[in-house]
């Protein structure tokens, strides 16, 4: 080994703790997932799958964005208020709520383990 070559020291970045702090909110501002458009079609088979899962009871699997994050629960559909486009969903496992904006959906899906 060389008497210049400083090993694994020579590779390693000095990072100030503000630079990780920047860095880390850069991260998460490139991670960040933005609102889709879907077209009127897709509302309407997103409608059939709602009022389907409600006749039957049976669970249902959705995306939306929450926060610029993707977000995915599997629960039934609690209460579906359609003036304003806002869907109340009952989470499978703890029973929490959620007040889903419609817009906000990314995906909605018929559970495949419904019972």
């Amino acid at each position: 080994m060389n008497h210049r070559d400083r090993g694994i020291i020579k590779y390693s970045p000095f990072l100030m703790p503000e630079h990780r702090k920047m860095l880390k909110e850069l991260r998460e501002k490139e991670e960040r997932t933005h609102p889709y458009y879907n077209d009127e079609q897709q509302y309407e088979e997103w409608n059939r799958i709602i009022f389907e899962a409600m006749e039957f009871a049976s669970y249902l699997s959705i995306q939306y964005i929450h926060n610029y994050r993707l977000c995915c629960v599997i629960g039934r559909v609690h209460y579906y208020d359609q003036p304003n486009q806002t869907l109340r969903f009952k989470e499978k496992d703890s029973g929490k709520i959620h007040c889903i904006h419609v817009s906000s959906i990314k995906d909605i899906k018929i559970a495949p383990f419904s019972p």
